[in-house]
């Protein structure tokens, strides 16, 4: 028999994971409000793999505007797998793999697509039973494709 605290983790897990699934589905449909929602007020990013940035922390408003910009005119596809959820208290950590496929429909066939495959590292903290993303940090597996795809990384290989 399940005891309380044990349902309580597996409710709490079930929302962490639905909090990484949802915001990966809100960058695909370019609903930013809904992106908004599984932000916290204040991200702490690391995309230094990807795109040799420097770890930093930005405002919610402020990471939705690099991907308004980095997104604009291409469709996306992000997948998010192997999720391996640790609760302590109000805080959470979400290892999971991630595969991001993106389209650029005004580009030619083959120079189009940029696919990338790797994992991310979310840091979540609890409020109100919600469990918005602190933390980001993407490491890089696979590179795939034209980097020019990307509005983040145009102009830096050519």
């Amino acid at each position: 028999m399940y005891e309380l605290p044990d349902i309580r983790w597996i409710i709490d897990r079930a929302a962490v994971v639905d909090t990484i699934v949802g915001f990966a589905n809100a960058i695909d449909a370019q609903d930013w409000q809904k992106l908004r929602s599984h932000l916290a007020d204040e991200i702490d990013i690391d995309y230094s793999e990807f795109r040799g940035e420097t770890p930093r922390r930005v405002s919610a408003e402020e990471y939705i505007k690099q991907r308004v910009e980095g997104l604009a005119g291409l469709r996306t596809l992000h997948v998010s797998t192997n999720h391996e959820v640790t609760i302590k208290r109000d805080a959470a950590k979400c290892k999971s793999v991630y595969r991001i496929y993106r389209l650029d429909p005004d580009r030619e066939s083959g120079q189009n697509r940029l696919d990338t495959g790797g994992n991310y590292f979310h840091s979540l903290i609890q409020t109100d039973r919600h469990w918005p993303i602190a933390g980001i940090k993407q490491t890089v597996v696979i590179v795939s494709g034209n980097t020019q795809v990307h509005g983040a990384l145009r102009d830096r290989s050519q």
